[in-house]
């Protein structure tokens, strides 16, 4: 509109459009400069004023340099004896562009712009073939780049009638440059030098060009990307490649308009950082945008033309930064200052990933980095979306777990489904980040799109992710995770100007900084991760300090900065507090027990996986435990909710070594003497002898560290001797024992088959048709063979119709565990009958077993052992005080009703005595809610209000 406003101009979108078909496309271009009012330079990055940039250089100039390079040359190899190296002898030599005779000079009344482009580009290649010696202080660098008005190969820019260019010839003899932050003429940014010198020594490279030297082990993708940057800088490729227009338009189809093709303009700084740009204040992007449009709204080619010069405005944001942190003004900046440099962009580098990157752009391999280096540096950053290529891989093997063939022509393409994303993201980063992806799936669940501007916004299907997208969100994620701990610590690292920017949650971190140094010293960081819950240990300490901290860690003096403290707790969460190779041995029992590949193991697996581990776990106590971290609510454990199931039962182990170190440790020093050690261990359940780990046999004393790595020395033994025993506790297998003994007639430590058949009668087990009488044999051997697998040596030959105990021990195992399957199988029909999800069932069964466990305590009776082998059941009166708690009035005419329904459902229609298990409770639970029994679906809508 005529004010240049940004909402509801004087032309609206479909009178615009009218207007729009009546022009013809063409190239957009900027003929005037904006005035250092109207483009202001950004607030969250300190950067210097801009140089203005050199004026073109002449041809005059150029030959003057190559002249003095050549006799700089020259001198130094007659020096050493060896014939005078003559330009007009390398064969190598370019040709100019239509001879020599149009090479301009500065007597020239015409030069076109063709010819002064292709004079520049001449001298700057015959500049490359003749290395300088020494760096000449005037050399500034020259400007290879294809004038901004050369559009390449991509499709033409259309000027719409919002476009500022419209009307303005294009064919002017000097190029439309944009103007500066300061209002000046910015030209183009000052280049650096235009080659570095042969580096020796180095790793075979496939392409050496003045800015990026390209090794063959890259990925094919990468190489490609560093191809281009090096053409580009070389003036051999102007404009978009496809594939950096199909991103463009891929992240243009997320934030348009819903039935539009239109974006709304207020929306692009949103999709600057979509797209992994850190500019998006939303002042300096608006500037840019309003060199293209003065509407607010732009299609798709406005769009290109705004990331064209946005390309250009983010080019001399960095090349001003770039200029602060180089502080000798030598033209490079150190790799150790590398992150402080990205952190004041505003990128998020991981130490790796930046290590990764340095080893294909570094060049020269000092250590230093100029502004060509830098730039392709973030390129390689962002080429990967900030990951490296082992996080990249590991990337793509969710993203193929989780993701379908897609429609139509795309069925060759694996998409990932909206409804995926959180779960493809937890499975990479871990369970803390679920409060994050679960927004992250539901607002692209939602068909909306991801823009933020207020209009009436039509849903439409939601788009599924392609592996490029995919990685996107796996680095939104991580920015937001960074953005949090960022504000949550701001305090404990930031400087006062930083901490000036965060407004909330300072506390949880800035009670951890007791010196106030700004930093995180180990004792700092041990307190954190106990305020985390966790238990601190020194081998997973130094593992991940040897990852994350440049140098040499010591444990007294060394403090880890606010970067290298995001770098820790991102890889300790991610690995939920287990080493390396400690979650890769985890991973592997897990895959061993998901028999169905399906990514998830029910309870009844997770039971087994427990009891193969060495942890003795009763079902019902298991399913208790996977309710605390089965964060989407499938009554079943992925691998990262089965990694912070075994987190729990870790620190319920280390928070038992704990107690007994505490106990037996010297006071006065926080160590135990060794000659408690065996003491130590044996109240730890391990048996003897205990030999100390190498380089402590002299030791005195040992640190609670040391102790939890001796009594893991010893878990081999223990899980042997828990795998013996099947998972049943000391006191099941007494009972085991004393039945064994009393059907062991002959008293000779064997059973034969009519005995064995007496002992699984005992328990219901015994085979009921001659199929199940031969798998019984089948199950046997299979007893003998987990027998001998847990270190038992005495346990018959194969076939023997005899049985030995422990043998006995095993098949018991394998029986009860098909009891438990069956009875799992039953459950589950019935919980399609009644039409309950499983996270319904998990809810109902939590409130049963509440409700069993009162039942004992009101009544004072102790509940019954495990080897008892008695079914959970609640009461006729239990279930009466049950529905009373929620809320319902319980009339003579209403209990009536209530007593004949759980006569129905008692299994021996009992009404004074009726007993229910935990199937007729889900009946009940059904009928309930169906008939809305004494008005109890208000009663429970009612408290869950209050």
């Amino acid at each position: 509109n005529p004010e240049g406003s940004v909402g509801g101009g004087s032309v609206g979108r479909r009178e615009r459009r009218g207007a729009d078909r009546l022009k013809p496309r063409r190239a957009a271009t900027m003929g005037n400069s904006m005035s250092a009012s109207q483009l202001q330079p950004l607030k969250t990055i300190p950067l210097p004023p801009i140089m203005k940039a050199p004026r073109p250089a002449s041809f005059e100039d150029m030959f003057s340099t190559a002249k003095l390079r050549i006799a700089k040359r020259s001198a130094k190899e007659r020096k050493g004896g060896a014939a005078p190296h003559l330009l007009a002898s390398r064969n190598m030599l370019p040709e100019f562009p239509g001879g020599l005779g149009r090479l301009p000079y500065s007597g020239s009344p015409q030069v076109s712009q063709q010819d002064a482009r292709a004079s520049s580009e001449w001298c700057a290649a015959v500049l490359l073939d003749i290395p300088d010696e020494e760096p000449e202080p005037e050399q500034a660098g020259f400007n290879s780049e294809k004038s901004e008005g050369s559009s390449g190969d991509r499709p033409p820019v259309g000027s719409r009638r919002g476009s500022l260019d419209a009307g303005r010839s294009s064919d002017s003899g000097k190029p439309s440059r944009r103007g500066s932050v300061h209002g000046q003429d910015s030209g183009r940014l000052p280049a650096e030098r235009a080659s570095s010198p042969p580096v020796m020594g180095r790793p075979s490279m496939a392409v050496r060009s003045s800015v990026v030297a390209i090794p063959n082990c890259v990925d094919p993708e990468l190489f490609e990307m560093l191809e281009t940057i090096a053409a580009r800088a070389e003036g051999r490729v102007d404009g978009f490649t496809p594939k950096e227009i199909e991103r463009f338009e891929t992240a243009f189809s997320r934030f348009k308009i819903p039935g539009e093709r239109d974006l709304y303009v207020t929306d692009i700084p949103d999709l600057l950082g979509y797209l992994g740009h850190v500019i998006t204040n939303e002042e300096a992007v608006m500037n840019v945008v309003r060199q293209v449009t003065m509407y607010d709204y732009v299609d798709f080619d406005e769009y290109l033309n705004f990331m064209e010069k946005f390309g250009e405005f983010e080019r001399e944001e960095f090349w001003r930064c770039f200029q602060e942190f180089d502080e000798d003004k030598s033209g490079e900046i150190s790799v150790k200052e590398l992150r402080t440099l990205t952190k004041a962009m505003g990128f998020v580098p991981l130490r790796q990933m930046v290590h990764e990157a340095l080893s294909i752009v570094d060049v020269d391999g000092n250590g230093q980095l100029n502004f060509n280096e830098l730039c392709t540096f973030l390129a390689v950053y962002q080429h990967a979306e900030g990951f490296t290529q082992e996080e990249v891989t590991e990337l793509r093997r969710q993203f193929n777990f989780f993701s379908v063939p897609g429609e139509g022509s795309n069925r060759d393409i694996n998409v990932l489904p909206p409804e995926a994303l959180s779960d493809a993201l937890v499975q990479v980063f871990g369970l803390q980040v679920t409060p994050f992806t679960r927004i992250m799936g539901e607002r692209l669940s939602s068909g909306k799109g991801l823009q933020k501007s207020s209009f009436d916004k039509s849903t439409g299907a939601p788009e599924s992710l392609r592996f490029a997208e995919f990685l996107i969100f796996a680095r939104k994620l991580r920015e937001e995770v960074f953005k949090k701990m960022s504000a949550d610590s701001a305090s404990l690292f930031g400087t006062n100007g930083e901490r000036e920017q965060f407004a909330s949650d300072r506390e949880e971190f800035s009670r951890h900084d007791l010196d106030s140094s700004g930093g995180l010293s180990e004792e700092e960081l041990r307190k954190v991760l106990v305020n985390k819950r966790y238990t601190p240990l020194r081998e997973v300490l130094d593992e991940i300090l040897d990852e994350i901290y440049d140098g040499d860690w010591d444990p007294e003096s060394s403090e880890l900065q606010f970067e290298e403290y995001f770098d820790f707790m991102l890889i300790f969460e991610q690995r939920d507090g287990f080493t390396k190779a400690q979650v890769r041995e985890l991973r592997t029992v897990y895959d061993r027990f998901d028999e169905d590949n399906s990514g998830e193991v029910s309870v009844m697996e997770c039971a087994e996986l427990f009891r193969y581990v060495g942890y003795r776990v009763t079902l019902e106590d298991l399913r208790d435990h996977v309710m605390e971290v089965d964060e989407n609510g499938s009554g079943q454990l992925d691998f990262r909710e089965f990694l912070r199931l075994m987190r729990l039962y870790r620190e319920k182990e280390l928070h038992k070594i704990r107690t007994v170190f505490d106990k037996c440790k010297d006071q006065s020093r926080d160590q135990m003497p060794v000659r408690m050690l065996e003491k130590s261990l044996v109240g730890l359940g391990h048996d003897p002898p205990f030999q100390l780990l190498p380089g402590m046999e002299k030791q005195k004393y040992i640190s609670f560290d040391d102790m939890v790595a001796i009594a893991d020395s010893c878990r081999s033994a223990y899980v042997a001797k828990e795998r013996k025993k099947a998972g049943f506790s000391d006191e099941e297998i007494e009972h085991f024992q004393e039945i064994y003994k009393r059907f062991d007639l002959n008293k000779n430590g064997e059973i034969d088959n009519l005995e064995l058949q007496n002992i699984l009668k005992e328990f219901g087990w015994q085979p009921r048709s001659r199929e199940q009488q031969t798998e019984l044999m089948n199950k046997i051997d299979n007893a003998r063979a987990l027998a001998r697998e847990a270190g038992v040596q005495d346990v018959g030959s194969d076939g023997s119709p005899t049985l030995r105990f422990w043998t006995f021990i095993q098949l018991a195992r394998m029986c009860k565990t098909e009891e438990d399957k069956a009875s799992e199988a039953k459950l589950r029909e019935l919980q399609h009958e009644l039409k309950f999800t499983e996270g319904e069932v998990e809810d109902f069964r939590q409130v049963f077993r509440s409700w069993v466990k009162r039942s004992f305590e009101l009544e004072g009776r102790s509940p019954p052992k495990p080897q008892d082998n008695v079914p959970e059941t609640l009461s006729r009166e239990m279930i009466r005080r049950l529905m009373r708690s929620l809320g319902t009035s319980l009339s003579p005419s209403i209990s009536d009703v209530l007593d004949s329904k759980i006569q129905s459902l008692d299994e021996e229609s009992r009404l004074e005595t009726a007993e229910l298990g935990f199937s007729a409770f889900l009946q009940l639970m059904r009928w309930t809610l169906d008939t809305n029994f004494a008005g109890v679906n208000d009663a429970t809508a009612s408290s869950t209000e209050e």
